[in-house]
């Protein structure tokens, strides 16, 4: 957060306005929040290297005006870089990114340190539409100088594709690095990448690309926790320092297993998602996915249906 975006402390229309309760939470139900604000209000979206690998989306209520109502806002993992002045807090069990701490500089003595919101966690059914909501960009890339993304320094993926592009990227702290090896990725690129609103999906700020196992490599695999839920047949991962969220680790199943656990409409996706490693493409270092054609999917009205803590 640049020292110039002090000024969009509130990043809200209609300041006269009532406010209004807004009930945020992790994915696995650990900590659920309570963020006071005006109901019309926009989101910060910062480009810095942090944000963007997050799609994090913040609002700032005025101080005292978060709460906790489950879980302790102290056990939450806790991740900090550079000058140490902001501190990003996610749960350790899901990873789902709900607040940052602190501001562009140290607070002053009794001055209580400004405490945002990610929006991506607000729970559904109050009216947040992240892909819709009004949102204030901030061009951050450069804040305290450019960030230095960590080199991945595993093999190339062993995929064998014509005129293929090696992407390379990483988690934040760089603890967790990939290599993608696919055709290069733009505009005119075919192949299918998703946004979709579900329950775990909208909270993490994944882009979704599905690649082979053999387009991808993964360094620092030691460095990732993993969260399964429903049928536990996919490990989301993020790492356990900077709380990123990096891929999905299909699990594997038996064709026994899969007939009896999975339900007859979902097995043909399953079986072809077994052969894929997908992978958040907000991880790769030298691609934007602003400039992809992002196709947007409605996850969150699919059953089963997710019930908010």
């Amino acid at each position: 957060m640049a020292e110039e975006l002090k000024p969009y402390r509130y990043l809200v229309d209609g300041m006269s306005g009532d406010l209004k309760t807004y009930r945020g939470s992790c994915h696995c139900g650990a900590y659920v929040y309570e963020a006071k604000m005006p109901h019309l209000f926009k989101v910060l979206e910062c480009n810095c290297s942090s944000c963007y690998k997050k799609g994090a989306l913040w609002v700032v209520p005025e101080p005292g005006n978060i709460r906790f109502v489950k879980g302790d806002v102290n056990t939450l993992a806790n991740y900090t870089f550079g000058e140490k002045t902001i501190n990003h807090k996610f749960c350790p069990n899901c990873g789902v990114q709900l607040l940052f701490v602190g501001d562009a500089t140290l607070p002053k003595p009794g001055e209580e340190p400004r405490m945002g919101a990610n929006v991506r966690s607000f729970q559904h059914g109050q009216g947040v539409d992240v892909w819709n909501i009004l949102k204030f960009y901030a061009d951050n890339k450069e804040f305290r100088g450019p960030y230095k993304a960590p080199k991945f320094t595993g093999p190339e993926p062993k995929a064998v594709i014509e005129g293929a592009k090696v992407y390379t990227g990483s988690c934040h702290c760089g603890a967790v690095k990939v290599a993608l090896k696919t055709k290069p990725l733009d505009k005119t690129s075919t192949e299918t990448i998703m946004e979709c609103n579900c329950s775990i999906c909208n909270r993490l700020g994944y882009v979704w690309f599905y690649p082979q196992k053999e387009q991808v490599e993964i360094e620092g695999e030691e460095n990732l926790a993993y969260y399964k839920f429903g049928t536990e047949l996919f490990g989301k991962s993020f790492c356990k320092t900077c709380g990123i969220p990096v891929h999905n680790a299909v699990q594997p199943i038996s064709e026994e297993e899969l007939n009896s656990k999975i339900p007859e409409a979902q097995r043909e996706f399953v079986k072809g998602m077994l052969s894929t490693t997908p992978i958040n493409l907000r991880v790769l270092n030298d691609l934007d996915v602003g400039t992809l054609n992002v196709k947007q999917v409605d996850g969150y009205n699919r059953p089963p249906l997710y019930v908010e803590p």
